[in-house]
């Protein structure tokens, strides 16, 4: 009988920690299934600190500008490799790399290699003449991030006109 009342004690014992170690389990799995979803999505402040970076080239800018403009489209590329949904799209009409759309000559995509966006960047802005203006306009994704910044020659630029038609039906206009 005292042996059996000692198996009971054990078997119990045994029962409540494996009861703590899934309670555990559980608590550890909620914690990183929130983290992962609260870095996975930006806060309206972070959305917004991110955009003002590119909200102060919007309008008519004079070519340094523009020149100014690249250079933080290369910071920000270098800083967010692991995020591509952070490195806006360039689309640029007034230099030709030999890509078009919609009369649009230089588009500077999100390559796998973020080396080569760079790349790209550095031929348009050593193409950008200062004494030039120029007229950019902004697109957003969906969770309120720049999606694309949109350049055009000042002496092109048409009250109203629609600038791009990008592929996921989005415009931007002036």
């Amino acid at each position: 009988m005292e042996n059996a009342s000692k198996a009971l004690l054990i078997a119990g014992a045994i029962l409540i920690s494996i009861l703590i170690i899934a309670i555990g389990m559980f608590i550890y799995n909620s914690a990183q299934s929130t983290i992962n979803n609260s870095m996975q999505s930006m806060s309206t402040q972070e959305v917004q600190a991110f955009n003002n970076e590119f909200m102060s080239f919007e309008g008519k800018q004079s070519g340094s500008n523009i020149k100014a403009m690249i250079g933080t489209l290369i910071a920000n590329a270098n800083t967010y490799r692991d995020e591509p949904s952070k490195i806006p799209v360039l689309y640029f009409d007034q230099v030709d790399v030999g890509s078009s759309l919609n009369n649009v000559k230089a588009v500077v995509t999100k390559a796998a290699e973020p080396g080569d966006y760079i790349k790209q960047l550095n031929l348009i802005r050593n193409k950008v003449e200062p004494k030039h203006q120029y007229w950019v306009s902004i697109s957003n994704q969906d969770n309120g991030l720049i999606d694309a910044l949109i350049v055009t020659y000042e002496a092109d630029k048409k009250g109203g006109d629609i600038i791009a038609n990008f592929s996921n039906g989005r415009t931007a206009t002036k």
